[in-house]
Order: structure tokens, then C-alpha cells, then sequence
């Protein structure tokens, strides 16, 4: 049985270590990962944490612009593309039987290199 090399295009691979980058520098904050990369039907998110403190479920959308040309990566979150991650989290929330939890949706933005002290964290955002 053949099987087909699956390779990833660069444009993924960065995105991927922006993902693990964003992880890292959260759990640095002192948050929890409870989930990367949880697809459902209705899109993915990212990363899924928890604050501690609070005990307030935290989805994070990770977006990532090697320069700005284009844009800053915080640019890139339209209306439609919350929505979308709202949709994400209420579906995710609904299928761990969690709709009573408090929860918001951040987004960490990198512009340039993948660094620390390249990451915007923006915090319960609202489009």
C-alpha cells in the first residue's frame, strides 16, 4: 500500500509555531491548556485555555504576519472571522456539556519574527 507524502507549505509550518509560541507565552502567564487545535464542524480554534483565578474558559485565535505589507496579524480579525470562533466556542462548549462556564475570546497577534516580544495579547476581544 502506497501512501502519499503529506508536506506542509511553509505558510503552515510558521503557523503551527506561532501556535506552539502563543501556547508557550500563555502558559508563562500562568494560564492552563486544555485543548490545541480543536476542529469541529464549524471551524477550528487554536488553542483553548483556562485562567485559573477565574476559572473562566479562555479560546484563543492565533494570527501570525511575518511582515506588514498586508497588515499587522491584529488586522486580520474581521467581524466574520469572530463570528466564527464565537460559533467554534459555544459548539465546543456545548459538546463538554459547558454552557453555564464563563468564557472569552482572545486573540494573540505576531508581527515579525516569532518572538516573545513580537506577541500582542488581545484580551476578550469584541468585533
Amino acid at each position: 500500500m502506497l501512501r502519499k507524502a503529506i508536506s506542509l507549505t511553509k505558510k503552515q509550518i510558521d503557523g503551527s509555531k506561532a501556535e506552539r509560541l502563543a501556547e508557550q507565552f500563555l502558559l508563562q502567564q500562568g494560564l492552563e491548556l486544555i485543548e490545541r487545535n480543536a476542529f469541529c464542524r464549524v471551524g477550528e480554534l487554536d488553542l483553548i485555555m483556562r485562567s485559573p483565578s477565574t476559572q473562566s474558559i479562555i479560546f484563543v485565535e492565533v494570527r501570525y504576519r511575518a511582515n506588514l505589507k498586508r497588515g499587522s496579524a491584529s488586522e486580520t480579525i474581521t467581524r466574520q472571522k469572530f463570528l466564527r470562533c464565537l460559533k467554534a466556542a459555544e459548539f465546543w462548549l456545548m459538546k463538554h456539556n459547558m454552557q453555564q462556564s464563563q468564557y472569552q475570546i482572545d486573540v494573540i497577534a505576531i508581527d515579525g519574527t516569532l518572538s516573545f516580544s513580537n506577541i500582542h495579547w488581545l484580551q476578550a476581544v469584541q468585533v
